[in-house]
């Protein structure tokens, strides 16, 4: 790659860092006025949310607009003008080097490319290819979260083209693995949330075919999906495999809280049922999350016997 073309990316990328900084300092100043609904989220993480939703609008306007450094066209039409390999290329390079990763507006035009079967082909070779896990990397000089970024960046080329054909390959690929990084986790799910229509089926039919294992390791991270999509498009099936992940899962936390976020009701009986039939045997941690779970759903709590004494000493609440 030229170094200019390199240098250009590096002036976008330092750009759409100071606007960020900018933003958050915006936030910060006004955090009084605006706290978060979700009593889970930190002020900082709310502050930082808000600042990136905010960032992004930003970016994608000095994206948009005519620069005379690029000879009086914007970054969009930059690369828009260029070849797959070097658009290619850039991604990577991006991916790779820069601190915001790679622009919206690359991505855009991988997307919008007219060799629609080559931009998929070459997602494919990335995703397919790239190392998922620390283990997997071929060399131990590189950075394994860097790395990955470049799986990352494919992601949302397919998700920006609205190809969903990777959604099986990618999830059965995710559950090949004992255990991934969080980052993994995360990336993975934003792809196969973008098409619940798709995924749904698949992500229900590989929990039930872990239910017998507990749905531990990238299984618990399938529920969670699961709820994601759920709670866009709610549907007995979603809820009847919700339900039946908490009965098989291990670490019960996690159906609990996925059932809670999900908001049907009828997991208000079902929590209670357990509690009721588990009172020698339950954890102290799963107790308190199934309490705040009937909660959450709008049930009431005064009926509940608590074994550990702790609800009753302090007046009947959590």
């Amino acid at each position: 790659m030229d170094n200019s073309v390199k240098d250009i990316l590096k002036r976008y990328d330092e750009l759409e860092a100071l606007i960020l900084e900018q933003k958050i300092d915006e936030f910060s100043d006004r955090l009084d006025d605006v706290p978060p609904d979700d009593d889970s989220v930190s002020y900082d993480e709310y502050i930082s949310l808000l600042a990136e939703d905010e960032t992004k609008t930003a970016t994608k306007e000095l994206e948009e607009t005519p620069d005379e450094r690029l000879g009086g066209i914007s970054l969009h039409d930059f690369f828009r003008n260029m070849t797959f390999e070097e658009l290619a290329e850039c991604l990577e390079y991006c991916a790779l080097k820069l601190d915001r990763g790679v622009p919206e507006s690359l991505i855009a035009s991988l997307a919008e490319f007219p060799d629609t079967d080559r931009v998929s082909s070459y997602c494919s070779e990335v995703i397919g290819n790239n190392a998922w896990t620390e283990e997997e990397m071929r060399t131990e000089e590189a950075i394994f979260e860097i790395e990955f970024a470049k799986v990352k960046a494919c992601f949302s080329v397919l998700i920006a083209k609205g190809d969903a054909s990777f959604v099986k390959a990618v999830l059965d690929k995710f559950m090949s693995y004992p255990m991934t990084r969080e980052f993994v986790a995360e990336a993975v799910a934003e792809y196969v949330e973008a098409f619940p229509e798709v995924a749904v089926p698949f992500v229900i039919e590989l929990m039930e075919q872990n239910f017998g294992s507990g749905l531990t390791g990238p299984s618990e991270d399938l529920v969670i999906m699961l709820t994601a999509m759920g709670q866009k498009a709610p549907s007995e099936e979603i809820y009847q495999a919700l339900r039946h992940a908490f009965r098989f899962m291990d670490n019960k936390i996690y159906a609990v809280i996925c059932l809670a976020d999900y908001g049907d009701k009828r997991a208000v009986d079902m929590f209670k049922n357990y509690i009721n039939r588990n009172q020698k045997t339950i954890t102290r941690d799963l107790f308190y999350e199934m309490m705040s779970g009937i909660q959450k759903l709008g049930g009431d709590i005064s009926d509940i016997e608590d074994p550990f004494g702790d609800f009753t000493a302090k007046g009947g609440k959590l």
